[in-house]
C-alpha cells in the first residue's frame, strides 16, 4: 500500500483498530487465555502487548512532533499550514515481516495480569491522543523526524504512524490464527 496522507494512514490504522476490537471484545475467558504454545502469548497478552506499544508510540511521537515544530518554528516556517507529504510504502517491511520472527523488547512484553478489558481501554485512549495530534502532523513536515526502530532502522514519523497498523495486522492474524483452531476455539 502506498500511503498519501495523514489522513490515510489514520484510515488505515484505524480499519485495523477496528477489526481488533470486532475480533476480541466478545471473546470468553477461555478464549482469551488461548496460546499457541506454553512460551507464546496469550490472545490477551497479545492485546496487552498492543496498548503498551500505542502508549509508547504516542509518547515518542508527540515529542518528536513537539521538537519538529520547534526546530520549523527557529527556522521561520508558517505553523497550521498543510504540508504535503511524500508518498510511501512499508511494503518492504511487510515482506521482511512474513520471513522473520520478532523478540519482543522487555519494556514492551505483557506482564500478563492486564484484563483484555482494560487493555481495550489503554488502546481506545492512547488512539484518542493520537488522533488529537494529527492536525498537527498534517500541518508540519515529519519526513525528516527520524527515530530507530529497534530492527527496522530510522523510521520517520510518517512510518511511525503506519507501522501502528501494520504491527497491529500482524498481532491479529495471530489472534485470528489462535481462535479460529478448532480444538481450542469456542
Amino acid at each position: 500500500m502506498i500511503y498519501h496522507s495523514v489522513t490515510e494512514i489514520f484510515d488505515v490504522i484505524d480499519g485495523t483498530r477496528s477489526r481488533i476490537y470486532e475480533r476480541v471484545g466478545d471473546l470468553s475467558g477461555e478464549q482469551e487465555e488461548l496460546r499457541a504454545s506454553t512460551e507464546a502469548w496469550s490472545v490477551c497478552e497479545i492485546v496487552e502487548h498492543l496498548s503498551i506499544i500505542e502508549a509508547q508510540l504516542s509518547k515518542m511521537i508527540e515529542m518528536m512532533l513537539a521538537k519538529t515544530e520547534a526546530a520549523a518554528r527557529q527556522e521561520g516556517a508558517s505553523a497550521h499550514q498543510q504540508q504535503q507529504m511524500e508518498p510511501f510504502t512499508l511494503d518492504q517491511f511487510i515482506e521482511r515481516s512474513t520471513r522473520e520472527k520478532y523478540q519482543a523488547p522487555e519494556i514492551v512484553r505483557p506482564g500478563g495480569c492486564v484484563p483484555i478489558s482494560k487493555a481495550l481501554e489503554r488502546l481506545r485512549e492512547s488512539r484518542a491522543g493520537l488522533r488529537r495530534l494529527q492536525p498537527r502532523m498534517e500541518a508540519t513536515n515529519l519526513s525528516g523526524a527520524l527515530y530507530p526502530h529497534p530492527v527496522f532502522g530510522p523510521l520517520n514519523l510518517y512510518q511511525w504512524l503506519a507501522f501502528i497498523g501494520l504491527h497491529e495486522a500482524r498481532h491479529l492474524r495471530q489472534i485470528e490464527s489462535l481462535i479460529s483452531q478448532p480444538s481450542k476455539g469456542a
